[in-house]
């Protein structure tokens, strides 16, 4: 069995965007309830959708709220909407960064409004609401958004949130929750060291299935014009995979050993930086649900450098 498999295919996430360059405004005082009481409509209406589909509602995370605010915030007054920033960082990078251990999807919604009357400004609720119909009204093949929103293996979503008189940007960031790390794993680390993973899969009816460790350079800053030329982001092609043990300690059939030690539902192993280079290691967790399906349930990114 190869291990490191360089050509491996995932899923594109797709994003429908215009560009609008206004300039930002201070944010008005008491604008706050009104941003949260938005981003609780949001989800209202993603669990309604999901419903109506006979799929679980998702709960609401803060932290990933938070990394999706952030991103909005950067789009909105530097001007470009793409799911990169201007570091060069994917959503599974930037949200692992802030402390982040699940699986991560993102969606973004972008709309702009014009007119000669100076008073005349963009309605934020009812923008938000008509872009996420747009988004799950979308048709195969071109249909990634309505694919995450309705994604039956999410558990929780975070919504960023930024808009001026003008502008209107959304992040919709999906988590998998299924495994919980202990301790939880670097972010960044050194060539030379030795970094191994342990924890636990939350749920008896899950089981774990494998682990692999995908590799990509260090992100290189991006300018505006770059950024607006992006379109969907996919997790990084060169992989590692490593294997669970097998009852008895015997070898797979090709002689590779295992790699994770299982036992029960908690799980131990090590995370080789397999390409020899400075770069993103991101750990993504497999597990099988209940209908021995394989699901992703981390976005580990560890910065490795020398």
């Amino acid at each position: 069995m190869k291990k490191w498999i360089p050509n491996s295919r995932w899923i594109v996430l797709w994003i429908a965007l215009t560009v609008g360059c206004a300039p930002v405004l201070q944010k008005p005082a008491g604008i706050d309830p009104f941003v949260q009481s938005l981003k609780r409509e949001m989800v209202k209406q993603i669990n309604r959708d999901r419903a109506q589909h006979g799929l679980s509602p998702v709960a609401y995370d803060e932290l990933a709220a938070m990394a999706g605010d952030r991103h909005c915030r950067e789009m909105l007054s530097a001007g470009y909407v793409s799911h990169w920033d201007r570091s060069g960082a994917k959503p599974y990078y930037r949200y692992a960064q802030m402390g982040g251990d699940d699986f991560l999807a993102e969606n973004i919604s972008f709309s702009k409004f014009s007119s000669s009357d100076p008073t005349a400004h963009i309605n934020v609720r009812e923008t938000l609401l008509k872009n996420h119909k747009k988004m799950l009204a979308e048709q195969p093949p071109d249909d990634g958004h309505r694919q995450t929103i309705l994604n039956p293996h999410h558990t929780h979503v975070g919504i960023g949130l930024a808009f001026d008189p003008h502008r209107v940007v959304m992040a919709q960031e999906f988590l998998s929750r299924y495994v919980r790390f202990d301790p939880s794993p670097p972010r960044k680390a050194k060539l030379k060291d030795r970094v191994e993973v342990s924890g636990s899969v939350l749920d008896t009816g899950h089981k774990l299935r494998s682990i692999t460790v995908l590799y990509e350079p260090l992100p290189t800053p991006m300018s505006v014009k770059a950024l607006n030329k992006t379109d969907g982001y996919t997790l990084p092609e060169e992989r590692y995979d490593l294997l669970p043990n097998l009852d008895g300690d015997r070898n797979y059939e090709d002689g590779t050993k295992a790699d994770i030690i299982i036992q029960g539902r908690t799980f131990r192993s090590p995370i080789p930086f397999f390409k020899g280079e400075e770069g993103i290691y991101t750990v993504v967790v497999w597990i099988y649900d209940e209908e021995g399906r394989p699901v992703p349930a981390s976005n580990v990114s560890i910065r490795v450098t020398r």
